[in-house]
């Protein structure tokens, strides 16, 4: 329910789902925890350094997948504790340096400003039939690309569709 409202753009509404989240149990608690972490516009699930650590050792999505997304995401979203952010990438494997040409280019784009371009790199870095297969470094470069633009729902949406389709 959670994911279709965040999907549709109801964020708002979605963030009022966050009082009975904790009182869902094992995967759903953490799976909605995480799509509310990612996908509403201000947080109102607590995203401390041991509730992401609780999340990334409860997850049992192949490869770690789910929790290499949700970090990826709350990085690129500017929501992971600070005095964390360099643990929890280097735990999910992304390095936050550009060293792709694609990467390279939306971050570039970014940084101009360049609002149609970000979105349209972005658009490339998500280009497959099934979300395993989009890397979670461009998850980070899209999100944080978008939201250096202003465009911060579409950043949200697409981290908040990647939490409900990882795993």
């Amino acid at each position: 329910l959670i994911a279709a409202m965040l999907s549709s753009g109801y964020d708002r509404n979605a963030a009022r789902w966050a009082t009975v989240v904790e009182d869902l149990p094992g995967a759903a608690r953490q799976r909605a925890w995480a799509l509310l972490a990612t996908g509403v516009p201000a947080p109102n699930v607590p995203l401390t350094r041991q509730r992401i650590d609780d999340f990334l050792d409860a997850d049992d999505s192949a490869d770690g997948r789910l929790g290499q997304f949700l970090v990826a995401s709350l990085a690129g979203l500017g929501r992971l504790p600070g005095d964390a952010r360099a643990d929890f990438l280097e735990r999910a494997t992304i390095d936050p340096t550009p060293r792709s040409r694609w990467a390279r280019a939306i971050m570039g784009s970014a940084r101009r400003g360049e609002k149609g371009t970000v979105a349209l790199l972005a658009a490339v870095g998500m280009q497959t039939s099934n979300w395993a297969n989009v890397p979670a470094t461009h998850l980070y470069f899209i999100t944080l690309a978008l939201r250096q633009v202003g465009l911060d729902p579409y950043a949200r949406m697409i981290a908040a569709e990647a939490m409900a389709r990882a795993g």
